[in-house]
């Protein structure tokens, strides 16, 4: 299971996320896009279009994490998740951000929510194409929450000379890797295939998301054209169709697995 830090970010993240915030708000502050160069003295841009990004980096920040643990689970594409929440997520400010601004500039009645909408979103994708591009950059070895792991059991096995309980199967959790063994689990920060090069155990890329130890497989489940690696541990992996013929010329799959539960 996700644990929710990684799921919605530490407190790091999201002082960062609004740090940027402040950042973007204080530049369109005195750049003044829409017009609003014109609908008051700085001090008041500034408050305001500060207060819009701090807006946007909570919608956006909830919505953007969200959308990609969803996806992750659901095996669809993370931009095509984010795009999701980006239309979204521009809804949901521009309601917010329209009051705030009539409120400070009765004149703006005149705008549409159309309107509203469509300049939220054209300031919210840039900022959600950045955060994609530039989050695992910005979050280091030191972002990885703790997660308990239960006392280690002896690892039998042929990968016993590596130091500690061998990896069963990686699975990949928004920005961190959710590493298997007997003994449990943790989380390790990094990209994906960084951390499976740094395997030193006999594996495969079985899905977009998982990476197992062929020592680990124990059998496999066939659910109509799905199927699934059973694992030591009581653990179990999906496989990708695109996998499967790379799984078979690897002698994981020697015969068409017949159905399972």
């Amino acid at each position: 299971m996700t644990s929710k830090a990684a799921l919605l970010g530490s407190p790091r993240d999201w002082a960062i996320d609004f740090a940027v915030a402040t950042g973007v708000g204080a530049f369109l502050g005195v750049v003044g896009p829409y017009g609003s160069f014109f609908n008051g003295p700085l001090g008041v841009r500034l408050a305001y279009w500060i207060g819009v990004t701090w807006i946007g980096a909570a919608v956006f920040g909830l919505a953007v994490r969200l959308s990609l643990a969803g996806g992750r689970r659901l095996n669809v594409p993370a931009w095509f998740m984010a795009a999701v929440a980006a239309l979204l997520g521009a809804a949901a400010q521009a309601a917010i951000v329209a009051q705030v601004a009539v409120a400070l500039w009765p004149h703006l009645k005149r705008f549409t929510p159309f309107i509203w909408y469509i300049q939220c979103l054209a300031i919210s994708i840039p900022l959600v194409v950045a955060y994609l591009l530039m989050r695992p950059r910005l979050l280091g070895p030191a972002d990885a929450p703790p997660a308990p792991i239960s006392p280690q059991l002896p690892e039998p096995g042929p990968a016993a000379e590596v130091t500690g309980p061998p990896v069963l199967c990686l699975r990949m959790e928004d920005h961190y890797v959710r590493v298997h063994t007997l003994g449990g689990s943790r989380l390790v920060a990094g990209p994906f295939e960084r951390v499976i090069d740094g395997m030193a155990q006999e594996g495969l890329r079985v899905h977009r998301s998982w990476w197992v130890a062929r020592a680990a497989v124990t059998g496999v489940i066939a659910d109509g054209r799905n199927l699934r690696l059973t694992l030591r541990g009581d653990l179990s992996a999906p496989v990708s169709r695109a996998s499967v013929a790379r799984l078979r010329e690897a002698g994981w799959l020697k015969a068409e697995p017949s159905g399972g539960n």
